[in-house]
Order: structure tokens, then C-alpha cells, then sequence
């Protein structure tokens, strides 16, 4: 009797070890089929939300965010800006005002609960940036480079070519 309960647990161990090996192999390849069929949330695209010229509503909010929580955005960046949009709304939102201030709160709340993460540009529209009104030393700059293929191993002379301008 010892003997066959010896077997049996022998026979158990194994089968165990084996499922196990079989789990251990099978689990890179189940993993990675996963996440190709559910992105985690790092892997999802991210996506510019204009609120142009105030025309914000609660019911525009909620549609927009339940549809890219739908189709599998991860996140957004709201961006208020105008560039005469034409005004398509009955109660427009504007910029900083007491309603923008409550519709943005809901909507950082509801993103949050959908799982969205919710990032915002630094300023309303590109008023900051660029127009007849900014001066070129206060205007945005771009970012310029030259560069030299060099051998090691010895001195180099000579200047770094001058960048583009």
C-alpha cells in the first residue's frame, strides 16, 4: 500500500512539474498575444482634445471621452484655443470662466474614472506662441545643428561647420 501511495504522489509530482513547464513555456507567448489583443494603457495612442472658440458642453464632454475610453485611447491633451472658429453652441464655456472652470473639473473626473490619462498644454491657444504681437527675440525658437564625422584616435583643427539657418 505504501508503495502504490508512493507512486501516486511520484506520478502527481510530475504531472505537476510538467504543467508547470508547460504553464512556464506557454506563458511568454499567451502574455504577449494579451497584451497585443489589450494594450496596456502605456501602449495606447494619445490624442490632441481641442475646446475651440467655447463651444464646450457637459453632454459634448461626456460623449467624447466615453467614445475614446470605446475605441481604446489611453489619453489626451486638452488644448483651448479659438482661431475664429464659428460659435455652435447655445451657452459657450469661455476660457477660465466659473463654467469652463466646472465643465474642465468634470471632465478631468470623468477621464479619471474612465481610466484616460488627462494632460493639458501650458496655455489658451497659441496666443503665447506666435503672431504680429510677439517680438522675434520673444518668439518661439527652433533648435539647429551641425556636425563633423571625425576619425579617433588623432587631433582634430578646424571649426564645427555653422548650422542652418
Amino acid at each position: 500500500m505504501t508503495t502504490i501511495r508512493y507512486a501516486v504522489l511520484a506520478a502527481a509530482g510530475a504531472l505537476t512539474f510538467a504543467g508547470a513547464q508547460a504553464t512556464a513555456q506557454a506563458t511568454p507567448t499567451s502574455s504577449l498575444e494579451q497584451s497585443f489583443r489589450t494594450p496596456p494603457s502605456s501602449a495606447q495612442p494619445r490624442v490632441w482634445w481641442h475646446w475651440m472658440n467655447a463651444n464646450v458642453t457637459r453632454r459634448g464632454i461626456d460623449e467624447d471621452l466615453a467614445w475614446m475610453h470605446r475605441i481604446g485611447v489611453g489619453g489626451l491633451q486638452n488644448f483651448d484655443a479659438s482661431l475664429n472658429t464659428p460659435r455652435i453652441v447655445q451657452q459657450p464655456v469661455t476660457f477660465m470662466s466659473d463654467a469652463w472652470k466646472a465643465e474642465f473639473h468634470h471632465a478631468v473626473t470623468l477621464a479619471n474614472s474612465l481610466g484616460l490619462e488627462f494632460t493639458i498644454a501650458s496655455s489658451p491657444g497659441w496666443s503665447e506662441t506666435g503672431g504680429p504681437w510677439v517680438k522675434p527675440e520673444q518668439a518661439m525658437k527652433k533648435l539647429v545643428w551641425s556636425e563633423r564625422v571625425v576619425d579617433g584616435g588623432s587631433p582634430v583643427a578646424g571649426a564645427l561647420p555653422a548650422p542652418p539657418r
